[in-house]
């Protein structure tokens, strides 16, 4: 609200509501991002999905680099982009005069209650970061690969769920950063990135539709879907390629529509790729996995343990907690054997009185 009051007072042009635009966006992708966290967290706590827990600490390492560091930067850019030139200070608060003097006196003003909220921000956020690696690592032992052993002796099943867990996680977050790319295209018109909002458009549609087809190929186990997925994929890193050549080409004596978001767009467009590589890797191995006919959503075996498994009562599988349960099951055999024992010895003594 305290951007919105500063901006009110400058006349701007369709580039520089452009730039205002894509402030409120980065805003807004700001608190999503939140959101996204909380939902991996509650996600992944009732999953007990090893992937995933480490898949919410990664995102919020990239929360903290990409929202606590370029925000700050970011957001100071837009500010003096919109109201930086006394010829765009038109104010229509009468507290401000018409002059130098009055823009600088706003914007002084405006800082002094924007600046301490989000250097706020950016100091918990990496505070609040440190606290959640440290939870995450206690949970780890919680939620330890040796979980997926109780789902299946086999153990190429047991590899082929751990690659489905992993392939269900990396979807997950590609599902943020390629929406979060499509988001920052909003005002491509107005700030000149193309001349249409088709190309905006095309990838909320194919980005929605691509990764739906890559969830319904790992949960139906298709694998000519999954094959279809993979070659969106390799075609959606092409276009991610292609998008961060023309966002990184030097514009020395032309309008650089992305002088004002290069930063976000770099950061964004870098992230969504090499979690899609990362997702085609993962993906290709989950797509063997069908050729050689293992199957983990489809195996009657994986239902009656799952079955079995929710029957029983949850128990920690860690490696602390295995070693504990095996020490007293040993302690409960020894306690049985001195007891057979000595009921044994009384039997003895019992037949040698009788004898005499």
């Amino acid at each position: 609200m305290n951007h919105l009051g500063l901006v009110q007072n400058c006349s701007t042009t369709i580039v520089e509501e452009g730039v205002s635009e894509s402030d409120l966006i980065y805003h807004a992708l700001f608190i999503i991002s939140q959101v996204f966290q909380v939902v991996l967290c509650i996600d992944a706590l009732y999953q007990r999905n090893t992937a995933q827990l480490c898949a919410l600490i990664l995102f919020g390492l990239l929360v903290v680099g990409k929202y606590a560091g370029i925000q700050l930067k970011q957001h100071v850019i837009l500010e003096n982009a919109v109201c930086g030139d006394v010829k765009y200070w038109k104010p229509v608060e009468s507290r401000w005069s018409s002059g130098l003097q009055g823009m600088e006196s706003a914007k002084d003003y405006y800082e002094s209650i924007m600046r301490p909220i989000e250097y706020t921000i950016i100091a918990l956020i990496p505070a609040f970061f440190i606290v959640l690696v440290f939870f995450g690592w206690r949970l780890r032992k919680q939620f330890a690969w040796d979980n997926y052993r109780n789902f299946s002796a086999d153990m190429r099943i047991r590899n082929a769920l751990i690659t489905t867990s992993i392939l269900l996680t990396l979807l997950k977050l590609d599902f943020f950063f390629i929406f979060s790319f499509a988001a920052q295209l909003i005002p491509s018109v107005r700030l000149g990135y193309s001349e249409t909002i088709t190309e905006t458009v095309v990838v909320f549609v194919l980005g929605a539709a691509l990764l739906s087809l890559a969830i319904v190929a790992v949960y139906q186990e298709n694998k000519y879907a999954m094959f279809l997925s993979i070659l969106s994929g390799v075609g959606s890193v092409g276009y991610f390629i292609y998008r961060l050549y023309l966002i990184a080409i030097p514009r020395i004596n032309e309008y650089d529509p992305y002088l004002h978001t290069r930063q976000f767009l770099i950061f964004t467009t870098v992230i969504a790729m090499i979690l899609l590589l990362l997702t085609i890797a993962v993906a290709v191995k989950a797509l063997f996995n069908l050729h050689r006919g293992v199957l983990v959503f489809k195996n009657l075996e994986l239902r009656k343990n799952n079955k079995k498994q929710e029957q029983q009562q949850p128990q920690a599988i860690d490696h602390d907690s295995i070693d504990d349960l095996e020490l007293q099951e040993g302690r409960k055999e020894n306690a049985n054997l001195l007891s057979n024992e000595s009921h044994n010895n009384a039997d003895n003594k019992n037949d040698m009185w009788t004898i005499e």
